[in-house]
């Protein structure tokens, strides 16, 4: 009965939603206008208000004439300053609840987030769970356990009477009254502070459970795969493929990062089709979601969030343009900028994309803003460096788990640099050489520079592949206190900081005779 009833709730919602939708496509300069107006006008008499005269705001024009781009550090100060008791600094009253988040310039980040904000985030989690209904089954999904592997669910204090903790487990506070009882781990196993120990402890309840969702980042989920394996074996209930285990699992939600090198790694755990739904849930606000099965992520027009694209190449320049909705061109690389309730304006999230439809917009995710290599003028990014993966993997049977690539200099044995490729291999490839060829190749079909640097090795040799033992990468995150929860593996650099830390603890374990632990056995 709970079954039916919820079905046919989440159904009427998602109906009504796609008409809004709909509407929201065709309309999208005007309520994206309407959304920065009404951030405006709430936060008129707020410190930041006053000094960047928000009164006389009367269109985006104002605005932008108004309010320079800026970044965390623009903010620190102030956020900081409303931690330790000062209110009406970049949004009415005082925020209570921080998200702490990774940062590439400035560290970990505590971002505000209001309680207007945690309704945009909440919208955007109830957009992605009636997408993923639609797809694999209204009753279906509503009639079981429904698993958000996100991170650990305990605040902390911070400053005067305001508390920080992850954007999933700040989440988990105040969840909707029909979703409580379908929510899984739980609140006392999100609640685990000990990544491991949490990811242990959700598999073995999930092992046993009859999930009809899964959501969370790809990199994650596969050792949430592992670890469900293991205890089922250890149970004496090993099972062919998790499709098996979950027999009514219907969707997996991810986002985080690029689900491509990790499609093929997670269908063979599901040993059958189920719907896959990508999500864009940035720290700072809820950006997209995937709502059609292929062409990029909708861009979320009716969150209260209003949005600006920097062309990449007018980074850093005096006088940046700054597109809208309106007048945005597809397949151009943007540097995406938010305005949002909590005392975000003009916030560069640090994230690159390009869109390639209109009406509504779609987009994909390029990279990050700071993650690239061009050591040697091949300006590669994170979009390249994921694709050339694939194509390797593809044509080697490879399966990755973590990797990173990072400049390799000239030295006074080799007069010209090139690209390491850092990877851990759940599958290795069947030929390494072959490998090393195909990433190399896809590479200059993707990258008109690259190609010009590789012709004949004039400006860069051959890339070098570093094959890391499973569980390298993730050891590194453990004693840089960033395992588990959001934090992410950068998949490109241009300095070999990571890598150089990678290589000399990978050896030193070695010395040790403390290699990584053995990859565990598939099914």
């Amino acid at each position: 009965m709970i079954e039916r009833v919820g079905g046919a709730a989440l159904r009427v919602y998602a109906a009504h939603r796609r008409r809004t939708l709909e509407g929201v496509a065709r309309d999208a300069a005007r309520i994206q206008e309407a959304a920065l107006l009404d951030l405006v006008n709430a936060a008129r008499g707020t410190t930041f208000g006053r000094s960047h005269r928000f009164e006389q705001v009367r269109s985006v024009a104002d605005y932008q004439a108004r309010t320079p781009l800026g970044d965390y550090l623009r903010f620190q100060p102030l956020w900081n300053r409303a931690i330790n008791g000062e209110r009406d600094l970049t949004w009415p009253g005082r925020p209570r609840y921080w998200v702490k988040t990774s940062g590439t310039t400035a560290g970990d980040k505590m971002i505000p987030v209001t309680s207007e904000a945690f309704r945009a985030h909440r919208k955007g989690g109830w957009d992605a769970l009636l997408i993923a209904a639609e797809r694999a089954g209204f009753e279906g999904v509503a009639g079981g356990p429904l698993l958000f592997l996100g991170g650990c669910a305990t605040l902390k204090p911070v400053g005067q009477g305001c508390w920080v903790g992850d954007l999933s487990g700040l989440m988990v506070q105040d969840l909707p009254p029909g979703f409580r009882s379908r929510y899984s781990p739980g609140r006392a196993i999100a609640s685990i502070p000990e990544w491991d120990q949490r990811i242990d402890a959700v598999a073995e309840l999930v092992a046993r459970q009859d999930l009809r969702l899964i959501s969370g980042m790809p990199s994650w989920l596969l050792i949430l795969f592992e670890r469900v394996a293991r205890a089922r074996r250890a149970a004496g209930r090993p099972v062919s493929s998790l499709g098996e285990c979950w027999e009514n699992l219907g969707a997996i939600i991810h986002g985080g990062v690029s689900f491509a090198p990790y499609r093929a790694t997670v269908e063979g755990w599901m040993g059958r089709p189920v719907e896959y739904v990508e999500v864009y849930p940035a720290s700072e606000g809820f950006v997209g979601l995937q709502t059609e099965r292929t062409g990029g992520l909708t861009l979320m027009l009716d969150y209260g969030i209003f949005y600006e694209f920097v062309p990449v190449e007018d980074l850093g320049r005096a006088r940046p343009r700054r597109h809208t909705v309106a007048d945005v061109e597809l397949d151009r690389p943007y540097a995406v900028a938010l305005t949002a309730p909590g005392g975000l304006w003009s916030y560069l999230l640090g994230d690159t994309i390009r869109f390639t439809t209109r009406d509504p917009l779609r987009l994909v995710i390029t990279g990050r803003t700071r993650h690239f290599v061009n050591a040697f003028g091949e300006n590669v990014i994170v979009e390249e460096i994921e694709q050339a993966l694939v194509v390797a993997c593809r044509r080697t049977g490879a399966e990755p788990g973590e990797f990173t690539v990072a400049p390799r200099y000239p030295s006074a044995g080799d007069a010209r640099g090139g690209h390491d490729w850092l990877v851990e291999f759940r599958v290795p490839p069947r030929d390494r050489d072959a490998f090393v060829r195909d990433l190399d190749e896809a590479l200059a079909a993707l990258n008109t520079d690259y190609r010009t640097k590789r012709t004949l090795d004039v400006g860069m040799v051959a890339p070098q592949l570093l094959e890391l033992p499973l569980g390298a990468f993730h050891r590194w995150m453990r004693e840089n206190g960033k395992l588990g929860d959001q934090h992410k593996v950068p998949r490109v650099m241009n300095d070999r900081t990571i890598a150089a830390t990678l290589l000399t603890e990978v050896r030193a374990a070695g010395r040790r005779g403390a290699g990584a632990p053995p990859a565990e056995a598939r099914l």
